[in-house]
């Protein structure tokens, strides 16, 4: 007999034991863990287009102004990281 047919029967044989009263709370734990185990397919959220209409069209080299401000923020952040050691 293979184990998942062991398993089961052990089961079974359980539940006849279990007081009436219990076979509700039992049943909804079943019910968990078989919602639990469904394979539900991931949701996809595509961002494109997500900045579109809030100005950044207007800006003539967007790739170096990111520049600039992650260059800026990033000294900024040295300074505070530095004076925290001192």
């Amino acid at each position: 007999m293979e184990l998942h047919e062991m398993t089961l029967n052990k089961i079974k044989t359980r539940l006849e034991t279990i007081p009436g009263d219990k076979l509700e709370e039992i049943n909804d734990f079943v019910e968990f863990i078989l919602f639990k185990s469904k394979h539900r397919p991931k949701k996809i959220v595509k961002l494109e287009g997500v900045w579109e209409g809030l100005g950044f069209e207007k800006i003539d080299n967007l790739e170096t102004e990111i520049r600039k401000i992650r260059k800026k923020s990033g000294q900024s952040l040295i300074q505070r990281v530095h004076k925290w050691n001192i």
